[in-house]
């Protein structure tokens, strides 16, 4: 079975899927209609069809229950768990009481802001409007930079797309031009500072690819809007040559990237570090199967999704979070995380704390969880924010 992730139990959505879409706009990825609507987000619905395995790794046990809610202690105000909110007007919430603080330097935009995370902070993209086509390039709008734990945006450029680069401080500003129909033209690529500096020379994208992501090594690149299928490839700017290719990945950072092959009789998480070269198959526990993951900004853990309990039938009846040590595979499970399927649950690390934080929509709130490797427990705050906004904990975008 091919891997999948929190969306409805398709391949993870690359950059571009919330770049072209407005907050309630319905974009097409490789055939499959993919929304966001607000609060409620899909999480995986598809059924696991690898056979049932030996002992779990590290213990780990299904457990009988699908709440609708994670399960903890309450979050202490004076924890000062602090999150971006995406959408209508960026800000900064505090989890524990519900305060808000708005971004200074971002002029109104009808449709908000969508949020992508870069170099140790944030980039504002406008949403767009309606495009003349499906698979056509917006005009390119007015980029931002929020840095972390700051109040005022800045202005980075224009731009269709932006990325995580891999230098320190810098970002991709990726155009088109407007009207443009993505797959069948060559998008151009310029790194810039946080500042808005131009670093190096503008760059020439191959035909039907956007960058995802900067890395160690080269671009990381995904397929652009309306091709069949999602593809990433990595792809040196100095050689215009491409050096490997990927199915659809799990997690992304500047030093590694992850994915999950086929099951066979067991399913697990494989992991290429992009400055040695080598992999690592970190084995899932039972009849799991991972479905999204995130770095942590050491890179030493990779938070996962997985498949919690299977029902009779085969159809996944929960999820929950583990966190694998990259350096030997080993998987400690983030306790009170097990939600029921087709909850949207996301998550990511805290720069700076350590500390994992997973959100999940209610109906008129959200509920925030945050753990710290090592805690014996999970802490747990629900909270409201604006309306048209929502809590960003992980990579994005938004």
């Amino acid at each position: 079975m091919s891997n999948t992730t929190e969306f409805g139990g398709w391949p993870r959505p690359p950059a571009w899927v919330w770049a072209i879409a407005a907050v309630a706009t319905v974009a097409v990825l490789a055939g499959v209609i993919v929304a966001r609507t607000g609060p409620h987000r899909a999480t995986p619905t598809s059924a696991v069809t690898s056979p049932a395995a030996a002992a779990g790794n590290g213990g780990l046990r299904m457990p009988p229950r699908k709440p609708a809610r994670m399960v903890g202690q309450p979050l202490p105000r004076e924890a000062g768990v602090r999150l971006m909110l995406g959408g209508r007007r960026p800000a900064w919430l505090w989890a524990a009481t519900g305060k808000t603080e708005p971004i200074r330097g971002l002029p109104r935009r009808g449709n908000g802001y969508q949020l992508i995370r870069v170099a140790s902070g944030w980039a504002a993209l406008p949403f767009p409007g309606n495009a003349s086509c499906d698979n056509c390039a917006p005009r390119p709008m007015p980029a931002y930079y929020i840095a972390d734990g700051s109040r005022d945006a800045s202005r980075l450029g224009a731009a269709d797309f932006v990325a995580p680069a891999a230098a320190t401080g810098a970002v991709w500003l990726i155009s088109y031009h407007a009207g443009a129909a993505m797959p069948a033209t060559r998008g151009t690529a310029q790194e810039v500072s946080v500042s808005g500096a131009a670093l190096g020379p503008r760059r020439r994208l191959p035909r039907g690819y956007v960058i995802d992501q900067g890395t160690a090594s080269s671009l990381l690149l995904v397929s652009a809007p309306g091709t069949a299928a999602v593809r990433y490839q990595f792809w040196d700017p100095g050689t215009r040559r491409v050096s490997r290719r990927f199915p659809d990945l799990i997690a992304v950072s500047s030093s590694a990237i992850a994915w999950a092959p086929t099951c066979t009789a067991r399913c697990s998480v494989q992991v290429l570090n992009l400055g040695s070269g080598r992999d690592r198959v970190i084995p899932l526990p039972g009849r799991s199967q991972a479905y999204a993951g995130a770095f942590s900004p050491d890179g030493r853990l990779l938070a996962l999704q997985v498949t919690a309990r299977v029902g009779a039938s085969g159809r996944i009846e929960a999820t929950r979070l583990v966190v694998a040590a990259v350096a030997d595979g080993r998987l400690t499970a983030v306790p009170g995380t097990t939600i029921g399927a087709g909850i949207g649950v996301d998550f990511g690390w805290q720069a700076g704390s350590g500390r994992l934080v997973a959100d999940v929509g209610l109906r008129d709130a959200w509920q925030v969880a945050v753990w710290r490797p090592g805690d014996a427990r999970l802490y747990v705050a629900v909270t409201r924010a604006p309306a048209n906004s929502w809590p960003v904990v992980g990579p994005g975008p938004y």
